[in-house]
C-alpha cells in the first residue's frame, strides 16, 4: 500500500469522519443498548462501499472485507457508553442525560469504519480478509464474550486480531504499546456484615456491624500492603457502603461493594481466598457473621507477541519513531479484549487522544475530552498493522 496516498485520502475525508464521530457521542447508548449506533455503524459501512456486513445479536455489527488469499485478521472497536452525565460544554456533548462517551469508544468506533473505508478502497491489494468488529458492552464486560458466543470468530476463524484504545495520558499524534501483560484481571465483591441492631446509646446490647466493617476495610487493604510482594500488582478498592438510616440506631446490618485488579491468575486467586478468609475471621472476632460473593469478570490481557511485534513495526513505519512511545508498564484498568485471546492470537495498542498544552481529564471522567486530532491517527495505525499483519504473520 502507498501510505502517502492512504494519508491523503484519510484527510479528503476527515471532515466527515469527524462529523460521524460527533454524531456518535452525541447520541451515546449504554452497553446492549446501542441500536441506533448499530444502524450508524451499518448505515455508514454501506456508504462506504462494504456490502457483506451481518448483525450480531441485538446491537453487535460484523463487516467482511475480501482481498486476495485466505488469511483472515480482525479487527474490534467497542461502540458503548458509560453511564456519567457529560460536563464538557462541548458543543457537540452528549444529548442523552447521564449517558456519555467517557472511555473513548466514540473514537475506538470512527477510527475501524474510517479503517472500513480505506480497506475497502485498496482492497485488491490485500492480501486476505479483513473482518470488523464492532462490539457491544464492553464496559459491562460482556460484550466479547457475547461476540464470539454469537459467531464474531467465525466463518471465517481470523488468524489474529487486534484494536486500539483511547489514552488521554499521551498526546494525540502519537501511539503506546507494550508487549506482553497489558491490563488486569478485573473482579467485583459483595460483603454482607450481619450484626445486632440496637440503640446507638447502649452499643454493649448491640453487636455494631459498622465497626466490623472497618475493621474490615483495613485488614483487607493489609492483604495487599503486607501479604503480596512489592514487586507484585494488586488493588483492592471499596467503592460502596450501606449500612443505617438514623443517628441514633446502630444497625443489624451493613454491606460492602468493591472492585479487585491483579496482574496474574496466582495473585487473583490468591486474594479472592484471602478476602474469604478475612472477612469471615474477623466477623467472628467481633462477634457478628458475614456472607461473601465474588464475581469473576474479565481475566488479565496480553498482547501476543507475534502480533505485538508487527503493531510496533506498523505504526513505527507509518507514524515514525518519534510517535511510537515504549509503554513500561501494564495498567491496572481492565478490557474484555481480553476473551478474544482464548481463541487467536490477540494484542491491542493505545493511542493518544490528549491535548498538548493542557491538562487532560482521565478516562471515565465527566470532564474527559478526547482531542479530534487523533482519528487520522487511529485509522491509519489501524490500517497499517492490518496490512501487515496480513503480510507477515
Amino acid at each position: 500500500m502507498n501510505f502517502e496516498l492512504i494519508k491523503y485520502e484519510i484527510e479528503e475525508r476527515l471532515s466527515e469522519f469527524t462529523s460521524i464521530r460527533r454524531e456518535i457521542h452525541m447520541n451515546t447508548e449504554t452497553g446492549m443498548e446501542e441500536f441506533k449506533t448499530a444502524e450508524l455503524i451499518i448505515k455508514t459501512l454501506k456508504s462506504f462501499g462494504v456490502s457483506e456486513i451481518e448483525k450480531v445479536g441485538e446491537t453487535g455489527v460484523v463487516a467482511i472485507i475480501r482481498g486476495n488469499g485466505k488469511k483472515c485478521i480482525a479487527i474490534r472497536a467497542d461502540i458503548d457508553a458509560l453511564h456519567i452525565k457529560e460536563q464538557t460544554n462541548l458543543e457537540y456533548a452528549s444529548k442523552i442525560n447521564g449517558v456519555m462517551h467517557a472511555c473513548g469508544h466514540d473514537i475506538h468506533t470512527i477510527s475501524l469504519l474510517g479503517s472500513a473505508y480505506i480497506l475497502n478502497k485498496h482492497r485488491d491489494e490485500l492480501n486476505g480478509i479483513v473482518k470488523l468488529i464492532f462490539q457491544p458492552a464492553e464496559e459491562k464486560g460482556i460484550g466479547a464474550k457475547y461476540m464470539i458466543e454469537n459467531g464474531a470468530l467465525e466463518n471465517p476463524k481470523p488468524d489474529a486480531i487486534f484494536g486500539l484504545h483511547a489514552w488521554p495520558d499521551v498526546e494525540a499524534g502519537k501511539v503506546f504499546h507494550r508487549h506482553g501483560k497489558m491490563g488486569a484481571a478485573s473482579d467485583r465483591f459483595e460483603i454482607k456484615i450481619i450484626g445486632k441492631g440496637g440503640h446507638a446509646a447502649h452499643p454493649e446490647k448491640t453487636v455494631d456491624p459498622i465497626v466490623i466493617a472497618g475493621s474490615l476495610i483495613v485488614m483487607m487493604q493489609n492483604i495487599v500492603s503486607r501479604e503480596l510482594s512489592p514487586l507484585d500488582s494488586a488493588v483492592v478498592s471499596f467503592a460502596a457502603i450501606n449500612g443505617g438510616n438514623a443517628s441514633n440506631r446502630i444497625p443489624s446490618e451493613v454491606e460492602l461493594k468493591g472492585s479487585i485488579r491483579t496482574l496474574s491468575e496466582e495473585t487473583r486467586e490468591y486474594v479472592h481466598r484471602r478476602i474469604e478468609e478475612v472477612v469471615e475471621n474477623v466477623s467472628k472476632t467481633m462477634r457478628g457473621s458475614s456472607e461473601v460473593k465474588i464475581h469473576k469478570g474479565v481475566p488479565v490481557s496480553y498482547n501476543d507477541r507475534s502480533v505485538s511485534v508487527i503493531i510496533e513495526r506498523a505504526c513505527r513505519e507509518v507514524l515514525g519513531d518519534e510517535n511510537y512511545i515504549e509503554n513500561p508498564e501494564p495498567s491496572m484498568g481492565s478490557e474484555d479484549f481480553a476473551y478474544y485471546s482464548d481463541y487467536v492470537p490477540s494484542a491491542m495498542f493505545r493511542l493518544g487522544v490528549g491535548f498538548k498544552d493542557r491538562e487532560n481529564a482521565p478516562l471515565h471522567s465527566e470532564k474527559f475530552i478526547a482531542n479530534e486530532e487523533a482519528i487520522p491517527i487511529g485509522i491509519l495505525s489501524m490500517v497499517a498493522v492490518a496490512e501487515k499483519l496480513l503480510n507477515e504473520l
